[in-house]
C-alpha cells in the first residue's frame, strides 16, 4: 500500500506531498492540472523508464519518492536476494537529472531498474485507458491466463527451444552442404597438401632473413671483426694488462688493499682474453658459402609464394592449415556427424514439445477458470447479454511462448454469433473487458496498489455506476488510486483528492493538491454533473451520489 508520495520539479509540480489512505481514493481536477503527472510519477516508482524532458523548466534535477507499507512476503524476498535493507517501510526514491542521469533506490541503496521493476510487480499496478490495445492482438491474451506455474515452465520451454534451433539450424546446413562435399574435399585436400608440404613455422621466416642478412654483409662483417682484432693486437691490450698486474704486485707487501684491485684486474685480463678469443673464433667460422645462399633464398621465397597466393600472413596461414585439416575431416565423416546431429535434433524436439504439451494443458485449465470468472463479473460491469469462449488452440508449430494459439471470442448482444474480441467490441466494452480482467486478477491478491487512470472515459449513466462499483469492491482488499471525470466514480471513493493548476507572480504554473471535506466534495461532484455550472439540481443530485 502507498502511504505517501512526494514530488518535486516535475514537469509543473513544484513540491507537493500527498499522503493515501486505505480503500479508494480518487483524483479530480479540471484538464491539464497535473492529474496525470501523479500517476506518472507513482509510474517511475514503478521502474518505467524516466526522461530529462519531465524536469521542471529551470530545476537541475527531480525528486519522486514514495512510502510504501503491507507488502507481501515476496517483496523482502526480493530485497534479500538484493542486499537490500527489509523494515516495516519501503522507501522508493528516483532522482531524474537534466543532463539525462537516472538513479533508483530503494532503503537508501541504489538499484537497477530490473530490480524495481521486479518490486513494482509485488507492490501494485497501473491500468490506464490505453492499455486496451492489448486487447486488439489476441498475442497479448496469454498474459492473462499463464500463471507462476506456467511462466516457470516457459524458462525451461525457451531454453530447450533456443538448443532446439540451434541444432536445426546446423542440421540444416550440414545437408545444404552435402552436395558440394565431393568437390570442395579435392580442393581442400589440394591445399592441405600444398601447405604441409611447405612445413610452415611460425619463427623460421624471421631467422632466414637475419641469416640471409649476414650472408649478404660478409665482407663488412668479417672486416669489422679483423679490424677488432688488429686493434687488440697493435696496442698489446692483453699484454699490458698483464704487466700492470706484476707492477701492482710488487707493492702488495706496502699496501694490502692492493690484493682486490690485483685480483679485479686478474678477472679482466682473463674475461678479455677469452673474448678476443672468441671474436677470433666467429671471424673463422664466418664464411661465404653460394648454396647456403641460394638454400635459404629458395626456402624463403616459400614463404612469400604461399602468402601472396593465399593472400595470408604466415600466423594467418597456420591457422589455415589447421582450419582445413578440421574441415577435412569434417566432410569424411559426414555421415556420422548427420546421424549425430539428426539423433539431438529429434530428441531436443521431443523434450520441446513435451514442456510445450505440459503448459498447453495448464493454460487450458487456467483458461476455463478466466472464462467462467469473467461472465461472473461481466453482469456486474453492465455486460449481462455478454457471451464469451476463450479458444486455445494447440499447433505444430514452436512459437517463443509455446505452441498455442489463443482468441477470445466474445458477443454483447443476445442472439449473436461469437465474434473475435479485436474486431467486434467498441471502446467502451473494451474498457469494461479490462477492467473485469483487471478485477480478476486484484481478487488473487491482497495489500496492493491498484492505479486507474481514465478507465472510463467513454461512459456514463448506469455503465458508468457498474465501473465505479466494481473499483470499489478492488478496494476492500487492495488500494485503489483512480484519475476520474465521473461523478458515480467521484462519490464512491473513501478520499477525494482535488488538483488545481495556479499562476505564480513570476508567471511559472505550478500545481497544487486538496484533500476535500464533504461540503468540498459536494461542489466538487456537482460541478462534473453540470458541466462546470453548479445549480441547485447538481448540488442535490451530488449529495444523492455521495449519501448512496
Amino acid at each position: 500500500m502507498l502511504l505517501s508520495l512526494t514530488v518535486k520539479n516535475f514537469a509543473i509540480i513544484d513540491n507537493i506531498s500527498i499522503d493515501f489512505n486505505k480503500g479508494m481514493t480518487v483524483l479530480t481536477g479540471e484538464t491539464g492540472a497535473g492529474k496525470s503527472l501523479i500517476i506518472d510519477a507513482i509510474g517511475l516508482l514503478f521502474g518505467d523508464r524516466a526522461s530529462n524532458e519531465l524536469v521542471r523548466y529551470g530545476e537541475n534535477k527531480a525528486i519522486i519518492e514514495g512510502v510504501f507499507s503491507d507488502y507481501s512476503n515476496n517483496v523482502c524476498e526480493i530485497l534479500e536476494n538484493n542486499d537490500i535493507t527489509n523494515s516495516d517501510l519501503l522507501v522508493i526514491k528516483r532522482e531524474i537529472y537534466q543532463n539525462g542521469k537516472s538513479i533508483a533506490k530503494v532503503n537508501g541503496e541504489t538499484i537497477t531498474l530490473n530490480v524495481l521493476e521486479l518490486l513494482s510487480t509485488e507492490l501494485g499496478d497501473i491500468h490506464t485507458q490505453f492499455d486496451v490495445v492489448k486487447l486488439v492482438n489476441p498475442k497479448n491474451y496469454f498474459s492473462f491466463i499463464d500463471n507462476d506455474r506456467i511462466n516457470f515452465l516457459l524458462n525451461d520451454y525457451k531454453d530447450l527451444l533456443n538448443k532446439y534451433r540451434k541444432v536445426f539450424s546446423i542440421y540444416n546446413q550440414k545437408k545444404e552442404q552435402e552436395g558440394l562435399n565431393n568437390q570442395k574435399l579435392d580442393f581442400l585436400n589440394y591445399q592441405k597438401n600444398e601447405l604441409e608440404k611447405a612445413k610452415l613455422d611460425p619463427d623460421e621466416e624471421d631467422i632466414l632473413k637475419n641469416e640471409l642478412n649476414v650472408i649478404n654483409n660478409f665482407e663488412k662483417i668479417s672486416e669489422n671483426y679483423q679490424e677488432f682484432i688488429d686493434l687488440f693486437a697493435d696496442n698489446n691490450i692483453i699484454e699490458s694488462i698483464y704487466d700492470s698486474i706484476n707492477a701492482l704486485k710488487k707493492n702488495v707487501e706496502y699496501n694490502g688493499k692492493l690484493e682486490n684491485y690485483i685480483q679485479r684486474l686478474e678477472s679482466a685480463y682473463y674475461d678479455l682474453d677469452d673474448l678476443n678469443q672468441d671474436i677470433i673464433s666467429l671471424k673463422k667460422d664466418i664464411e661465404y658459402n653460394p648454396l647456403e645462399l641460394d638454400q635459404k633464398n629458395e626456402r624463403l621465397s616459400v614463404y612469400s609464394s604461399l602468402k601472396r597466393k593465399y593472400k595470408m600472413d604466415t600466423k594467418q596461414l597456420i591457422a589455415y592449415y589447421n582450419n582445413i585439416k578440421k574441415e577435412i575431416d569434417d566432410i569424411e565423416n559426414y555421415d556420422f556427424q548427420i546421424n549425430e546431429l539428426e539423433k539431438q535434433k529429434n530428441q531436443l524436439y521431443q523434450e520441446v514439445k513435451k514442456v510445450a504439451e505440459e503448459i498447453s494443458s495448464i493454460r487450458f485449465e487456467e483458461a476455463k477458470v478466466l472464462k467462467d470468472n469473467l461472465l461472473k463479473v461481466f453482469p456486474e460491469l453492465s455486460l449481462k447479454n455478454t457471451n464469451l469462449d476463450i479458444i486455445l488452440k494447440q499447433t505444430e508449430n514452436f512459437y517463443n511462448n509455446g505452441i498455442d494459439e489463443i482468441d477470445f471470442m466474445i458477443s454483447f448482444n443476445k442472439g449473436e454469433p461469437l465474434k473475435p474480441l479485436n474486431k467486434t467490441a467498441s471502446g467502451g466494452e473494451l474498457s469494461r473487458f479490462m477492467l473485469a480482467l483487471k478485477a480478476i486478477s486484484c481478487h488473487k491478491n491482497m495489500h496492493k496498489t491498484f492505479i486507474f487512470d481514465e478507465i472510463d472515459t467513454g461512459v456514463s449513466g448506469e455503465v458508468a455506476g457498474s465501473i465505479a462499483l466494481k473499483m470499489k469492491e478492488i478496494s476492500q482488499n487492495n488500494q485503489v488510486i483512480c484519475v476520474t471525470h465521473l461523478p458515480q466514480v467521484a462519490s464512491i471513493a473513501s478520499e477525494h483528492l482535488n488538483i488545481t493548476k495556479n499562476i505564480l507572480e513570476n508567471n511559472r504554473t505550478i500545481t497544487n493538491i486538496k484533500k476535500l471535506n464533504y461540503d468540498e466534495k459536494v461542489n466538487s461532484i456537482a460541478l462534473m454533473i453540470s458541466k462546470g455550472n453548479i445549480t441547485d439540481a447538481s448540488i442535490a443530485l451530488a449529495k444523492e451520489f455521495l449519501n448512496n
